[in-house]
């Protein structure tokens, strides 16, 4: 494990030191664990905007296929679609 050095503030050392002492733990595992948590939230907050950007992305592309496809009946080809795949299998 690798140790490092960093520069606090007075006031949110004597805050970590108070909780370090509630939560029955030591400076060094309260600074580790809050670290880690912090960590894995801005991970989670990267992937779920990459995530909403890529459903933007798609949206923006399917809108640009229905304007290039132009008016249509999607319930009229599902249908004949079906209904044709009926009497085939006859």
């Amino acid at each position: 494990m690798a140790r490092v050095n960093v520069f606090l503030k007075d006031a949110l050392l004597d805050e970590i030191n108070e909780e370090a002492k509630d939560e029955g733990t030591n400076r060094s595992a309260l600074i580790q664990a809050a670290l880690e948590e912090y960590l894995q939230a801005k991970r989670k907050k990267r992937e779920e905007e990459e995530k909403r950007e890529k459903m933007q992305e798609a949206s923006h592309r399917i809108d640009d296929l229905a304007k290039e496809l132009g008016d249509w009946d999607p319930v009229a080809i599902i249908r004949r679609f079906r209904d044709t795949n009926l009497k085939g299998d006859r």
